[in-house]
């Protein structure tokens, strides 16, 4: 299994047609089958071009929706926003410093600026800057593979320049060199007026979650046979692009026949449109379903969010301790330690009552092997049976002995994580206890919420 990475703007207004689904979603979602793929909604990136709050937040949540309801089943897909975790800009200040003023004249976002006519002046350093953004969110996750694009391979080169760069300097492999993944097949889809690419800008696309009546008139627009009069006409089938898309989305059988009976002039173009029109109603059924749900219920969507930038921020803060750790910025006097959970919005008391505490006791524990950190704690809960559970707090003092034998609050409800290539089942409890000075078990020495007097697998409410 492979490590994809991929992003997304937020452009346009947000939403995704046809042409992206087939061009772009229906490709990630057959990687993602076989391979570990985190996917971002590159809300940072859209700050080079938009520069309007309204805007930023309408295209962002049109296209987390319209991704999620595409994407469906996440599984080995990472979903989350770039801007939740905040070390794809650390990673880029860093880098900042090792990429050449030159490099970045090349790249191809700058030149096709001042090839229209925009003056130097008024290009943004944002945009200019946007390979070494765009660097950081492929190094922070050492991908294998990043999927592009044609047209977007140069930006890959230019990530792979920059970590060459950046461990030749330090002298170390920190960062593995991606390579780009350009699937042949992958098609450009022509829009409906049967010239150029499909684009929101150009008014040729077919929308999949707008209403009915929108995407009726959006096929009934499409491009068909310019040479056929009436329907009793033969049609042409190539640069016809009603049969581009049905060869997408209609049934195999059915669009055979349609196709041998429009060549003899047996049927009319609103008849195989009408098809047409059916089809992708049919194709998106799913899809235009769990769109509405997930916009009728925000929290869900937030909740996805939240997990993902939880998971992302796993590897990237792993990423960026070493990076620190290979640059200087951690020495004898450093403390600083990245948060697991970045937001600090306050939950509903709805949510804190989905928190399952319990009482377990911890009958065997021991130091993890190649880990300066971690200590495994065997936890018996009762009828909640046995689990085995992560901490990592020798750096403070800590040792096996001072919890075996005891019963200890536990979270018994969260997802397993993987830690040293062992699975987590929960996660002790511990309080701020004594501010002690650096270089002694570090500035504030958890605590750990005793419950000797407690019975086990009680739940604590």
């Amino acid at each position: 299994m492979k490590r994809i990475v991929s992003g997304i703007t937020p452009s346009g207004d947000g939403t995704l047609h046809i042409g992206n689904y087939l061009g772009a979603v229906q490709q990630f979602k057959e990687i993602a089958k076989d391979n570990e793929c985190y996917l971002f909604v590159a809300d940072l990136h859209a700050l080079t071009t938009i520069q309007n709050k309204g805007i930023l937040k309408k295209n962002s949540e049109q296209l987390i929706l319209c991704e999620l309801a595409l994407l469906g089943d996440l599984k080995n897909i990472v979903f989350f926003r770039q801007s939740d975790v905040p070390m794809h800009t650390e990673l880029q200040s860093i880098l900042n410093n090792v990429t050449p003023y030159g490099l970045l004249r090349r790249a191809h976002a700058y030149k096709d600026k001042l090839s229209k006519d925009v003056s130097e002046e008024d290009i943004n350093l944002g945009l200019f800057n946007y390979p070494i953004l765009m660097a950081s969110d492929i190094l922070l996750y050492k991908p294998d593979l990043v999927p592009v694009g044609k047209d977007q391979k140069q930006h890959v080169e230019i990530t792979r320049d920059i970590a060459e760069r950046f461990n030749k300097i330090f002298k170390k492999e920190v960062f593995p060199l991606p390579e780009p993944f350009i699937p042949e097949e992958v098609a450009v889809i022509v829009g409906t007026d049967g010239q150029r690419k499909m684009s929101k800008s150009l008014g040729n696309i077919i929308s999949i979650f707008e209403s009915e009546e929108v995407i009726r008139k959006q096929v009934m627009g499409c491009f068909t046979d310019p040479t056929r009069k009436h329907a009793t006409d033969p049609g042409h089938i190539e640069g016809n692009m009603v049969f581009t898309y049905l060869d997408y989305f209609g049934n195999h059988k059915e669009v055979s026949e349609l196709k041998e009976r429009y060549t003899h002039g047996n049927v009319s173009d609103v008849e195989v449109k009408e098809y047409l029109y059916a089809s992708i109603l049919a194709y998106f059924t799913e899809a235009r379903k769990r769109y509405l749900d997930l916009k009728n219920n925000p929290k869900e969507v937030a909740n996805i969010l939240l997990q993902g930038a939880e998971k992302a921020r796993e590897i990237a803060k792993n990423t960026m301790s070493e990076v620190r750790e290979t640059i200087g910025l951690t020495n004898s006097y450093s403390f600083f330690q990245y948060p697991y959970r970045v937001s600090t919005d306050p939950i509903t008391l709805n949510e804190f009552s989905l928190v399952d505490i319990r009482v377990g006791f911890v009958d065997k524990a021991e130091n993890v092997e190649k880990s300066d950190k971690l200590i495994r704690l065997h936890v018996d809960f009762g009828d909640g049976g046995k689990r085995t559970i992560f901490t990592g707090v020798r750096g403070y003092g800590y040792t096996s002995a001072d919890f075996v034998n005891h019963r200890f609050l536990f979270v018994y409800n969260l997802k397993p994580r993987k830690m040293m290539n062992e699975e987590s089942q929960g996660m002790i409890l511990a309080v701020d206890g004594d501010t002690l000075p650096v270089g002694e078990h570090g500035l504030r020495k958890p605590f750990f919420i005793a419950a000797d007097n407690l019975p086990i697998g009680a739940k604590v409410r």
